[in-house]
């Protein structure tokens, strides 16, 4: 079960204005295509600025917005995403893995003469240190849930000394790992960031004093103030990173840091732009100059419990999709999305341009709740965040479901409590969500959201609902990757039969940098790359 709660926080900052993730496949904007005809300067000091502090730096653990930006920056994963799409690259590899025929052992051949920023190099012993430590109970890792699929990733759990026994450090420079099961999704559960390499033995030291290998290296934290960074000169690529460093200011709201934007007080905001402010950017004459937009890796939807009545009613929740008006939602969000053809999300395996969807037809939807035994409608809650677009698209869902004659409360709610609430059976009969790509691969969205194993207090099946048909075709998909496109969307195409979730829309991903950056891209799991930005002043 692919399921890890903790990924939503890394988010939070971006959901006010949609600030959403790109997608292979899909143009980058003119902005971000012309980058490679901008001229490259190096040197200078990067200004950015944070709301929040780092909740700890270490990498096996984060996932707040703040950490994440800085794991980008200090460490290297073996593979990671081309700076504008979600093309893998060996990073730490010197080349992608080989794969035994029976697809169960991955032979890694690790990049010669790389160094952590500490000068010592880096090592196969190193990464199968890394990893086991995510199987490692203490380390409280939340993406746990992707590693089970590593032999023995389990068993350690309960006996974590030495490494796990399907990861091995053949030599200096080769990593083995072995499989319980065929897992074409597995290459990039090794490119995420949790997956990031530390030396042997620094674990107890990452959440406070971080050591990497990544570009950047890691000079000093004051809590509440600032986070320092300065150019790694044991970095393996010597184009990298083009400043030499970074300075974070913390406590600075999105409001204060747009405003130091616009001033050329900072050179990026660390957080989204606020949604309250999209519009006045989009019409200013300078820095809508610097605002871009593109496809994101994600899907906006209802869930329906299927344990709780009236929604254990097939045809309620039949009646439910054919109530919604798609089109008009986006009217809430600015028009930052796009309506929702399907649960897959546009960029991953498994999209089909097919049009999965129930279209809005309300006399279908009132027929529907006829035959269910609702033909005077009925009353229920909705459960969603209480911040923007959260509470925007709360008013539109009650407008368009009581036109079929369902009343519908909402209960807009902390975070933290929303997913308390939604995870816990026969509490939240509806709830308002997303779901943001970890890897572009549908597999992530079903088995964290739909599958019979993620029906289980605490994950994030909030439908609570179990199709092992559908299960089945995910798990051929995994298995066979020049067929996982197929079985994804037929599996798609089954569980939208059953309508546990009702997809809205996909996000549109929105940036804004200062105009003192130069190549400014985004990528579709990172967001920001900010090793690969440069100054055009760097006297600034």
């Amino acid at each position: 079960m692919r399921f890890v709660q903790g990924r939503v926080k890394r988010f939070i900052a971006c959901i006010s204005a949609l600030c959403l993730v790109g997608a292979m496949g899909v143009s980058l904007s003119a902005a971000s295509s012309s980058a490679a005809s901008q001229k490259s300067t190096r040197g200078g000091i990067l200004q950015t600025a944070f709301q929040s502090d780092p909740t700890t730096f270490d990498p096996q653990v984060c996932y707040d917005a703040t950490c994440w930006v800085n794991m980008e920056m200090m460490f290297n994963r073996l593979y990671d995403y081309e700076p504008g799409n979600t093309t893998l690259y060996p990073q730490a590899a010197s080349s992608m893995p080989k794969i035994s025929a029976n697809k169960l052992v991955y032979t890694i051949a690790i990049r010669q003469g790389m160094e952590f920023s500490n000068g010592t190099p880096v090592t196969a012993a190193d990464f199968a240190y890394t990893f086991s430590r995510i199987c490692n109970p203490a380390t409280k890792s939340p993406v746990v849930g992707f590693w089970t699929v590593v032999a023995g990733c389990t068993a350690y759990e309960k006996a974590p000394t030495g490494y796990v026994s399907g990861i091995k450090p053949v030599s200096t420079d080769s990593l083995q790992i072995t499989l319980t099961q065929p897992d074409a999704a597995f290459v990039y559960v090794l490119a995420m960031p949790h997956a990031s390499v530390i030396p042997t033995g620094t674990g107890a030291q990452q959440a406070q004093n971080p050591l990497g290998s990544g570009p950047y290296e890691f000079v000093s934290y004051t809590p509440g103030q600032a986070i320092v960074l300065k150019r790694n000169p044991h970095y393996w690529d010597p184009k990298l990173p083009y400043t030499d460093g970074v300075n974070e200011k913390l406590g600075v709201s999105p409001q204060v840091q747009l405003l130091e934007l616009e001033k050329g007080q900072l050179d990026l905001m660390g957080d989204a732009l606020p949604n309250s402010s999209y519009l006045s950017v989009k019409n200013s004459p300078t820095m809508k100059k610097e605002l871009v937009q593109s496809q994101g890796l994600d899907t906006y939807y209802l869930t329906l419990n299927t344990k709780m009545k009236p929604f254990n009613n097939a045809l309620v929740r039949e009646a439910v999709s054919y109530a919604i008006n798609r089109t008009s939602l986006l009217k809430y969000v600015n028009g930052q999305g796009t309506p929702a053809t399907g649960f897959i999300p546009p960029g991953v395996t498994g999209y089909t341009k097919a049009d999965l969807t129930n279209p809005l037809n309300v006399k279908k939807a009132k027929s529907l709740l006829k035959q269910a035994g609702y033909p005077h409608g009925f009353s229920t809650s909705m459960y969603s965040w209480n911040t923007q677009p959260w509470t925007n698209l709360d008013t539109a869902l009650q407008q368009q479901l009581a036109a079929v004659g369902i009343k519908l409360t909402v209960h807009p709610i902390q975070q933290s409590t929303f997913f308390t609430l939604a995870a816990t059976p026969g509490k939240a009969p509806m709830t308002l969500t997303f779901w943001i790509a970890d890897f572009p691969d549908a597999s992530d969205f079903f088995n964290a959201l739909t599958s019979c194993a993620a029906d289980i207090p605490g994950g994030q099946n909030y439908s609570f609902y179990c199709n092992k048909g559908v299960d089945s075709l995910v798990t051929q998909g995994l298995a066979n990757p020049s067929k996982a496109a197929a079985d994804y969307a037929a599996a798609a195409k089954k569980l939208l039969a059953d309508n546990p979730v009702v997809p809205l829309y996909f996000g549109v991903r929105t940036g804004l940098s200062g105009s003192n950056i130069g190549n400014f891209v985004q990528n579709p799991i990172w967001d920001y790359v900010i090793d690969h930005y440069w100054l055009k002043n760097t006297s600034k």
